[in-house]
């Protein structure tokens, strides 16, 4: 849909590759600095992909969590909600200003794209 220009009223579930096509076919060379759009967009995957960083980082706190006694099944599947609604609201951020770059022109704030990219580090690194 990026690519041939498409616009729709849905919340979508990923993001236009930009990094594998031409500047003038999605980004148009207007929207702002193409490497903090591209760390932005990185910085999107490792928090928000299944098997991405945080994604990966959690593994062990469902394992132990698993097969863990009540107790500890209740504090680590809390620690796994707080990271979810963290990561929740960062991504949502993340993909609300990466889609208004791809599909309607605006132009990345780059001080809250790098601190977006912060605080999705900083979820990263909160995790043991």
């Amino acid at each position: 849909m990026g690519l041939v220009g498409l616009k729709d009223d849905y919340e979508h579930d990923g993001r236009v590759l930009f990094e594998v096509l031409d500047d003038n076919a999605v980004l148009q060379g207007k929207q702002g600095d193409r490497n903090l759009i591209a760390r932005l967009a990185q910085a999107y995957k490792d928090i928000n992909a299944p098997v991405g960083q945080l994604g990966r980082k959690t593994f062990a706190i469902s394992t132990a969590a698993l097969t863990g006694d009540d107790s500890t099944y209740g504090i680590l599947e809390g620690q796994i909600a707080r990271l979810t609604n963290e990561r929740n609201a960062i991504a949502q951020k993340m993909i609300d200003m990466l889609e208004g770059v791809e599909f309607d022109g605006r132009r990345i704030d780059p001080i809250k794209a790098e601190l977006l990219i912060v605080e999705a580090d900083v979820l990263m690194h909160s995790v043991p």
